[in-house]
């Protein structure tokens, strides 16, 4: 019995505290985080770069950089859709033309790759499908995945 009793006095004490001696100093975050880009990873990316934007122009399939579109070379009717998306502010479509470059219809407004407005043409969102409208009242209905 007295065993028992001297085995649950030594199981009931509380040990002493740790003793911590720290021989390093903490690292802080400029020595351990040292990204290859030097970008804000909190802040929204652009199409072709970063917030501060980039020198270089944004090239097409051929290699030719990526003119500005102009009011009579543009047509609706070499797009087709390559996706839309949604987020808190609504619905977005991402367009391609024949050469590769990319188009979003966001807010009713067609833009391309320079985020640059597209003269003369607006459009609308609805479900899988999206409507392009000219000045000149041409319509062009595109659906997502027609081409599958």
């Amino acid at each position: 019995m007295h065993l028992i009793l001297t085995a649950l006095f030594l199981s009931c004490a509380a040990p002493a505290p740790a003793q911590v001696a720290v021989s390093t100093p903490a690292a802080t975050v400029d020595q351990v985080y040292k990204p290859v880009n030097t970008r804000d990873p909190l802040v929204p990316s652009t199409v072709y770069g970063d917030q501060k934007g980039t020198t270089a122009k944004p090239k097409d399939k051929s290699g030719a950089a990526a003119q500005a579109v102009e009011k009579g070379t543009f047509t609706i009717y070499g797009l087709t859709l390559t996706g839309i998306m949604e987020d808190s502010r609504g619905r977005q479509a991402l367009m391609r033309d024949a050469s590769g470059t990319v188009y979003l219809l966001k807010a009713g407004r067609l833009t391309d790759a320079k985020k640059k407005p597209v003269p003369g043409v607006s459009g609308v969102v609805k479900g899988k499908q999206v409507i392009l409208m000219t000045d000149d009242k041409q319509v062009r209905h595109l659906n997502l995945r027609e081409n599958e």
